[in-house]
């Protein structure tokens, strides 16, 4: 708990402090009375930061830290985080939430050099066209198990991350949010097909120099497609990945670099 406050708070590492609702006993106008004494003493020592996670249970309590000059910061289906900067003297240095959605495809090609390919069942009033299996990375999921379970999913192939083969980045997506698009090299481990009816209305193994001159094909996948040409099957080097410990958490994570290739 930080010093002298009177709600149940922590300190974050960077001078600020965080309140959760559900931790604090007591009632909504008892926390008025209490964020008002303690945003006084806060400015006092200096907190610079103020971080408010209100359950969705406690959301009588967004108005008040409304009134109390707190902002939205960001809200996942059972929160909402709202905060406030408090030094006078320094501009606010609290980051935006997460700008970025994350997506992953699976580039699979068969020892025959077929590509897995198929078509979205909805399309958005775009023509159907042939495509790569892909979709949105899951929080906490690495870009390889992203695209074996993308591909698993839509196509009823296991496939094997070999090396990443490009990634697009792209502005206002979604939402308002931009997009970074991820393209894995894989290696299937079964060929047959089990269509994910849910998404997807065909897919099939499709010879690779016809995908690459398929008329449907739209100029991003015929890039990504000449990518593959002109490094993998042409032995040039490839972007792999590399587990290395993390200062902060001691855990490996991946980081990708390019490999000359075998």
């Amino acid at each position: 708990m930080a010093e002298d406050s009177q709600l149940l708070c922590r300190k974050d590492r960077y001078g600020g402090v965080v309140v959760e609702t559900t931790k604090q006993q007591c009632s909504t106008e008892e926390f008025k009375n209490k964020l008002e004494a303690d945003l006084t003493k806060w400015q006092e020592i200096g907190v610079r930061g103020v971080w408010i996670k209100i359950s969705l249970k406690d959301a009588d309590i967004v108005p008040i830290a409304a009134q109390k000059g707190f902002e939205f910061h960001h809200a996942q289906k059972d929160y909402v985080m709202m905060i406030k900067w408090l030094p006078t003297d320094e501009p606010n240095m609290i980051p935006g939430y997460a700008a970025h959605y994350v997506g992953v495809a699976g580039f699979v090609v068969n020892d025959r050099n077929e590509v897995l390919v198929i078509q979205e069942k909805y399309t958005h009033s775009v023509k159907a066209h042939w495509k790569l299996p892909g979709g949105l990375a899951e929080p906490g999921e690495d870009l390889a198990d992203t695209a074996r379970r993308e591909v698993l999913e839509e196509t009823g192939v296991d496939a094997e991350f070999l090396s990443l083969l490009c990634f697009r980045h792209q502005h206002n997506f979604s939402f308002g949010c931009s997009d970074m698009y991820f393209v894995c090299h894989m290696k299937p481990k079964n060929l047959d097909i089990t269509v994910g009816e849910q998404e997807v209305t065909k897919c099939q193994w499709m010879p690779f120099e016809e995908y690459l001159s398929h008329p449907s094909l739209t100029e991003t996948n015929r890039f990504i497609a000449q990518t593959f040409k002109s490094t993998v099957l042409q032995g040039s080097s490839r972007i792999a990945t590399s587990g290395i410990p993390s200062v902060r958490t001691g855990r490996n994570h991946l980081l990708y670099s390019i490999h000359n290739c075998p």
